[in-house]
């Protein structure tokens, strides 16, 4: 008992120290009797009709004399609990207090619970304070409740130093009070931690269940960490834990995201034999991955698997077959399935929002809009995404009023634009070359609450030079880089280059990719092929080569466009020059649908006079 004296006033001095030991209402009630016997005591409640009826019952009671017992007090407060209202219950434990009714362990533990729901886990901590202050030992419950509030509100270096606090004072954390933590780690991107948390586990006097592993296999898989998730699945076995179907199908949907099927297969087969049964996740997980492989008939392979097991696909699992038909541009089938699940379940936003990208991609824009116009009769709002999806399947075929139109609908509707939004009109108006409505949906960005990035000013500026505005296309380029409002790209340049370039100003586009370096930003091979086209269009093609040579050095070739000018443009004995056969084995040539072939004939046919 005097151990735990001391152990309690050592946890108390340093609440005291660190501000967390005052409770926010105070009164001189007294500890029950029966405080200790109650520290084990059920979580049982009453169910009342609604959270005024509870607060009627509990006004009635503290007027009653003799008064119920405090057991009946923590009924009542839990009922509140498990109506989530929170705030009720905080009223109903500060009312207990003020009138005289004892806390109990199990009455302050229902508390702290109610204050880290609350998200003000400062105040739970004076609850540990107070049980404290009464020389009581708290149990398991109250510390992982704590901890779990903690790591909950972002603050889990400060959850992890409570642990240490409480491991120096000789409290001993449980499995769950780790598992929380790790879990805390994991979620605010300290897997690494997390997973030498779980290592020193079982040297800190824990040890480690299926819980702790799952958590890290999860987020490991979450990080693309896949092989070190296999490790730690392997070493989990090991130590002869046993895997449950929460670590396989985090193990499943790892190496799926990553790509190797195969391996989620072998394990789901591992999983089978072992007498593991996948659940519904698991096969949603392997339809979707079988889907976006464009493998559809795999997927159906396992849905008929899932189906013979006594599973009830839900609706991600359809909704992943459907995007599986669409991404093969069969429709027809996946409308089918959409037509299916309207029928047996409700389909989700998601559901929608497949189904009318599958028809703008193929620019069937007549089944889009009306699929958008029957989202409402099912309860659902379009969303941004659903409208975006919209205006750039009008923009592909050509509909650019209707686009417009979308974009008018979607403000009314109270549904905000992204920069997507914004960036896919600006593209498909400067394209047709309507620069005066592209400068004007600009000007509407720029008062958003949006800032244009330097994909929307690429656009724009783009736009400007292909229309021959080029006197604006400077004076927006120059005032981004006198004022350095915005990191300027590769592409930001090219673009410059490239219409300076289209203006006959070779020199200037010259003097701008020499100082593009200086600016902090890299030529690619785009710029280099920008540069070499205004040589060889406006100066002598033979100064262009020290531009190849330059841009063969770094590394970069020449796209089909540049080859076809150097055919054209140099003299024949140019031709067989070793750069120039080695601009014809670059990736960029031999990708292209022209063909290192049909260009490696026509230099040889320049060569001999023919061409």
């Amino acid at each position: 008992m005097a151990r735990i004296i001391h152990r309690n006033c050592s946890l108390l001095h340093w609440l005291r120290k660190t501000g967390m030991s005052e409770f926010p209402y105070s009164s001189a009630a007294t500890p029950s009797s029966d405080f200790a016997s109650n520290s084990t005591m059920t979580s049982s409640s009453v169910t009342f009709a609604s959270v005024d009826d509870a607060l009627d019952s509990f006004n009635r009671m503290l007027h009653m004399n003799p008064r119920p017992s405090v057991l009946k007090f923590g009924q009542l407060v839990n009922s509140l609990m498990r109506m989530n209202a929170f705030q009720a219950a905080f009223y109903a434990s500060k009312q207990m207090e003020l009138a005289g009714v004892p806390h109990n362990l199990y009455t302050l533990g229902m508390l702290l619970r109610c204050f880290c729901k609350l998200g003000r886990v400062d105040f739970g901590y004076s609850v540990l304070s107070k049980v404290l202050k009464l020389g009581i030992q708290f149990n398991d419950v109250m510390l992982t409740t704590l901890i779990d509030g903690l790591c909950k509100d972002g603050r889990v270096v400060e959850a992890a130093r409570l642990v240490h606090k409480l491991r120096i004072l000789g409290y001993q954390p449980n499995v769950y009070a780790y598992n929380i933590l790790v879990d805390g780690l994991c979620k605010v991107g300290q897997t690494s931690v997390g997973l030498e948390l779980l290592k020193n586990m079982e040297e800190l006097g824990c040890q480690p269940d299926v819980v702790s592993y799952n958590t890290i296999i999860r987020s490991l898989c979450k990080d693309g960490m896949v092989s070190k998730a296999l490790d730690v699945f392997l070493e989990m076995e090991d130590k002869k834990i046993q895997p449950d179907v929460f670590a396989y199908n985090g193990l499943i949907h790892g190496l799926c995201i990553s790509s190797t099927i195969n391996e989620a297969m072998e394990l789901f087969n591992k999983m089978v034999d072992r007498k593991i049964m996948p659940d519904t996740f698991t096969y949603s997980i392997l339809v979707d991955a079988f889907c976006k492989e464009g493998n559809v008939l795999g997927a159906k392979v396992i849905l008929k698997m899932m189906i013979q097991e006594g599973l009830i696909p839900d609706i991600s699992t359809y909704n992943s077959l459907m995007d599986g038909y669409c991404l093969r541009n069969e429709l027809d089938k996946a409308r089918k399935l959409f037509d299916f699940i309207i029928r047996g379940c409700k389909p989700t936003l998601y559901s929608y929002n497949i189904m009318i990208h599958g028809y703008c991609n193929n620019e069937r824009m007549d089944e889009a809009e009306q699929l958008l116009n029957s989202m409402l009769g099912n309860d659902l709002t379009p969303n941004t995404i659903t409208y975006t999806t919209m205006i750039n399947g009008f923009c592909q075929a050509g509909r650019l009023n209707d686009a417009q139109k979308t974009l008018k609908k979607m403000t009314s509707e109270g549904c905000s634009p992204n920069i997507v939004t914004y960036c896919t009109l600006l593209d498909c108006l400067c394209a047709r070359g309507q620069l005066d409505a592209a400068l004007a949906l600009f000007q509407v960005l720029e008062s958003s609450r949006l800032k244009p990035g330097v994909v929307a000013y690429n656009i724009l500026l783009d736009g400007l030079w292909r229309a021959g505005r080029g006197d604006e296309a400077r004076e927006m380029f120059s005032k981004l880089n006198r004022d350095n409002c915005l990191q300027l790209d590769t592409r930001t340049y090219s673009t410059a280059i490239n219409g300076l370039c289209r203006q006959g100003f070779v020199d200037e586009a010259y003097e701008l990719f020499r100082k593009m370096e200086g600016d902090g930003c890299l030529p690619d091979g785009g710029s280099y092929n920008v540069i070499i086209h205004g040589f060889l269009r406006h100066k002598d093609p033979l100064e262009a080569m020290d531009l190849i040579h330059e841009m063969v050095s770094k590394g970069f070739s020449a796209d089909a466009r540049t080859m076809t000018l150097l055919i054209e443009l140099l003299p024949k004995n140019q031709l067989d020059h070793p750069i120039f056969q080695k601009l014809l084995s670059g990736p960029d040539i031999k990708s292209h649908k022209i063909g290192s072939s049909g260009l490696s004939a026509a230099a040889t046919a320049a060569t001999q006079g023919t061409c």
